[in-house]
């Protein structure tokens, strides 16, 4: 009996692999999931990194971005231009959003001055604009993870 078994569903074999989608289905079923979840979201929810000109990563970005993109950014962020160490991952102070423009706000530590990061959103829904440290400007990019 068992023998037998074993000699249907090795027959059966190649059918089954027939009947199948070509797609994998749990795969298919998490990207939906997924996109159903990042539906919820604004459009700049997510991780981001700030680059210089010529690619140099300089921050990374968490942003908060709830549902229809209308409510306000919360986030944190972190200076990739320093090792990483306890401590170096910081709120951001102040995010404000326009229609095609983001303006954000840093402070490492009390006391320190601040930057700022003027964006505005392009043609091809990329930022770009510039970040202003210390006295200097730097034009930079948004770019998402």
């Amino acid at each position: 009996m068992r023998r037998t078994l074993i000699a249907v569903l090795a027959a059966l074999a190649p059918l089954a692999a027939l009947a199948q989608p070509s797609d994998d289905p749990v795969g298919a079923r998490i990207q939906d999931s997924a996109l159903a979840a990042q539906s919820y979201q604004g459009p700049l929810d997510g991780s981001w990194t700030l680059v210089s000109a010529a690619g140099q990563a300089i921050l990374a970005f968490q942003l908060v971005d709830k549902v229809g993109g209308a409510g306000p950014l919360e986030g944190v962020w972190r200076d990739l231009r320093r090792p990483a160490g306890p401590g170096d991952i910081h709120f951001i102070d102040a995010i404000v959003r326009g229609p095609s423009t983001v303006t954000i706000t840093l402070k490492a530590a009390s006391g320190s001055p601040p930057v700022a990061i003027a964006l505005q959103s392009g043609t091809d829904g990329g930022w770009s604009g510039t970040m202003s440290e210390n006295g200097a400007s730097t034009p930079v990019r948004l770019r998402r993870n």
